[in-house]
């Protein structure tokens, strides 16, 4: 799942949370050998089909539920908060790229 290419460091629930998930740039260090790790692209689609997941229940599914302004809100956050928590350390891989 989420492990160094360089060092087989495999990260835990934990720092793929902090380091990854709240906290996303491009580049991430490892914190096993402190190298530069990137995601996959099958990582980075993996996040940008969740993302649009969750536009579309936000934007879409909660407007026609037509539930009140803040038990709409908070469904929008909670739906907010899965995705960083439960989908997003879960599917982060890590590859190895070799730039010229």
């Amino acid at each position: 799942m989420g492990e160094c290419p360089y060092c087989n460091h495999v990260w835990t629930y934990k720092e793929k949370l902090l380091g990854y998930a709240i906290k996303p740039r491009t580049r991430i260090r490892c914190p096993g050998c402190r190298e530069y790790l990137e995601p996959s692209t099958l990582a980075i689609i993996y996040d940008y089909i969740a993302i649009l997941g969750v536009a579309l229940m936000v934007f879409l599914l909660v407007p026609v539920m037509q539930l009140p302004a803040g038990i709409s809100i908070l469904m929008s956050i909670a739906l907010l908060v899965i995705y960083l928590v439960v989908f997003l350390p879960f599917t982060v891989r890590f590859k190895k790229y070799r730039y010229k």
